[in-house]
């Protein structure tokens, strides 16, 4: 569905975007990440149509983002710093009629009424916008962007900022789009989320694609299957094997105190692809 083929951007003399090429497929929610400054926010300004490639293609169903009008993308996104933009003394009913103005559709009472029901807000559908928390705001928010029905979202850092509750609750919403049948494309840093999320994550660095597929797949390319932390009496260490047999005999190997063995993660590939300390693996 959606197509980024040969892309490279830049900002000035900095290339930030290096031929990067991936597709998202329809209906999945689909996952970027890497460390500050790798890309992940100006691949979703250019799949958005806000920032133009200076080389390369990005389209959607075939058509070229760049030739596209706003309104043909028929995209919904949410930016980190775009966040806010309310008048705080109207209600979240208030504030969606005002949106879908902006948007320029049309949506009846039920509909904006089903939006709050489905992102959890019904019951504060009247409390003015100045009384909310956090975790409200941040379903307002996804209110939003479902609100015009488009096919694509796109959401930078959606967990930022929210309490463990709200960031469960972020995700069942999202999981809730996905059964719609919407395509999700995301950046964020919350690894465990991600993994909860996503139907695949892509890693970039320096502005280029290093691995992307389903989390599980990752695991199986790179080898591993379990983390060992190992606390021995000068140091402690992290050591990834492929197996429970090599575990046993890394453990054996190691004068210890202490040792932990559990599955790897998202977070655990991350941090060796991008260059975390204090690892081994085999």
């Amino acid at each position: 569905m959606i197509k980024f083929q040969d892309v490279y951007i830049s900002y000035g003399d900095a290339t930030v975007i290096r031929g990067l090429t991936f597709e998202v497929k329809r209906g999945e929610i689909f996952g970027i990440i890497g460390p500050n400054g790798a890309g992940k926010t100006t691949i979703l300004r250019a799949l958005t149509g806000i920032i133009i490639p200076d080389r390369g293609k990005i389209t959607i169903n075939g058509r070229d983002v760049s030739l596209l009008k706003p309104h043909e993308r028929k995209i919904a996104f949410l930016f980190e710093t775009a966040r806010g933009g309310s008048f705080l003394r109207l209600t979240p009913e208030e504030d969606l009629e005002f949106y879908a103005a902006l948007y320029n559709v049309n949506v009846s009472r039920e509909k904006i009424e089903e939006t709050l029901k489905l992102v959890g807000l019904y019951q504060e559908r009247k409390k003015r916008l100045y009384k909310f928390s956090r975790g409200m705001w941040q379903k307002l928010y996804l209110a939003r962007v479902i609100l015009p029905d488009f096919p694509v979202i796109v959401l930078d850092e959606p967990w930022l900022g929210l309490d463990v509750i709200s960031q469960r609750e972020t995700v069942e919403i999202l999981k809730k789009f996905k059964e719609m049948g919407k395509t999700i494309v995301l950046t964020a840093h919350e690894m465990p989320l991600l993994e909860r999320s996503c139907s695949r994550v892509m890693l970039i660095k320096n502005g280029r694609k290093v691995m992307v597929g389903e989390p599980s797949q990752l695991f199986k390319r790179i080898g591993w299957k379990y983390k060992i932390k190992i606390k021995g009496e000068k140091r402690e260490s992290i050591i990834y094997v492929k197996d429970l047999r090599d575990a046993i005999t890394r453990i054996k190997e190691n004068e210890i105190y202490e040792a932990e063995i559990e599955p790897v993660s998202l977070e655990d590939l991350y941090l060796k692809l991008m260059g975390g300390k204090g690892e081994e693996h085999d």
